[in-house]
């Protein structure tokens, strides 16, 4: 993530990054099949204003629909947290969305995980969702087809946002704790995040 940075958050802006990466770890903890949050911190480091660690099962190779699911929920958080408690979304958004419209894309086009469109692949240009490549191909589907993949991965989005929503406005209290422990640790660790929030969901892929 970089190094730490010395510049110091007005309170608005820490207790927003709070409220966001505390969005990231609350669905990530609640959120069936997703992998739980190991660490949470509002200390600025390279162009993160604060950052979400999550344990992931690095010996497992093939994951279902399910678990990414989960896994856009959990990126839409940031933004779900956001609106919930300050009723807008952010600019701080934005390395979020990406990630999770890539991981989308990849869903519908290369793992057959679109109803409509069916256990197909398709032949596109797109920057890797794991290896971070970009690895240009020609298009070999109609632009209606193209049309149809937008509306899947939107689907998919919109679906993944208001799942994260629901799940934050559920345990608004624990939310609230947990950003008030942010704002006076600026650190939490597995302990801190089982004390506040209980029992994990999530990790269920």
């Amino acid at each position: 993530m970089g190094a730490k940075r010395e510049e110091v958050l007005n309170e608005d802006d820490k207790r927003r990054t709070a409220y966001h990466e505390s969005g990231h770890a609350i669905v990530g903890w609640y959120m069936p099949h997703a992998d739980p949050p190991q660490k949470v911190t509002i200390v600025p480091r390279g162009r993160a204003g604060g950052v979400t660690m999550f344990a992931m099962d690095e010996d497992r190779v093939h994951h279902g629909l399910d678990y990414f699911k989960a896994r856009l929920a959990v990126a839409m958080g940031g933004r779900a947290a956001e609106r919930l408690m300050f009723g807008q979304p952010y600019a701080g958004v934005e390395q979020d969305l990406k990630q999770a419209t890539r991981l989308a894309r990849y869903m519908v086009t290369h793992w057959g995980m679109s109803d409509k469109l069916g256990p197909i692949s398709f032949r596109i240009g797109e920057e890797h969702v794991f290896l971070g490549k970009e690895i240009q191909e020609p298009r070999d589907f109609s632009e209606q087809t193209a049309h149809q993949i937008d509306e899947e991965v939107r689907k998919l989005l919109l679906e993944a946002d208001e799942q994260a929503f629901q799940i934050l406005d559920s345990h608004r209290p624990e939310l609230e704790r947990m950003v008030e422990e942010l704002l006076q640790k600026e650190e939490l660790l597995p302990e801190d995040l089982k004390a506040i929030l209980g029992e994990s969901r999530g990790g269920q892929a």
